[in-house]
């Protein structure tokens, strides 16, 4: 990567073992948001994974996939390298205007991030930029681990 490369936490239907379950149709997104998820799908798998991380914040479940807001929970991810050109694409994906933040669907902030090593660093991290009154809650901060517990109660 390079110097200018960036660092983005993702806790959900980017993390490395749930991209490859995602069936995108069923997602009430538009349809261009659709097939940026197709391309953020091949970015990441040839980006360098920095490993697992936490984060602050809340995790819910939106229905299809998590959303996360700021707050005094804590949320599990993985942290990827990027380059700009790359950002872009998953902006598109999550619906991040970043002219206009009050529209975006997510907001994309930087984030203090702490590895499984201990280590810390910064990353980018997308916020849901809507209500959470009236969705679930993923207490475990882990969207993974949620979904096998849902898997196991079927």
């Amino acid at each position: 990567m390079t110097r200018d490369s960036i660092r983005l936490f993702v806790y959900g239907t980017l993390r490395r073992f749930q991209r490859e379950l995602i069936e995108p149709d069923t997602f009430d997104i538009p349809e261009s948001r659709k097939n940026a998820f197709f391309r953020t799908h091949t970015l990441l798998e040839k980006s360098l994974c920095l490993g697992m991380a936490k984060t602050r914040g809340i995790l819910y479940d939106v229905g299809r996939y998590p959303a996360m807001i700021s707050g005094d929970g804590t949320v599990v991810g993985e942290v990827y390298d990027l380059e700009p050109e790359q950002l872009k694409t998953i902006d598109l994906l999550e619906g991040y205007e970043e002219k206009y933040p009050s529209r975006s669907h997510y907001i994309r902030i930087r984030v203090p991030v702490i590895f499984e090593d201990e280590k810390s660093d910064e990353a980018e991290v997308y916020l849901y930029n809507r209500i959470v009154h009236g969705l679930t809650l993923i207490e475990s901060g882990d969207y993974c681990q949620y979904l096998g517990s849902l898997n196991k109660m079927e």
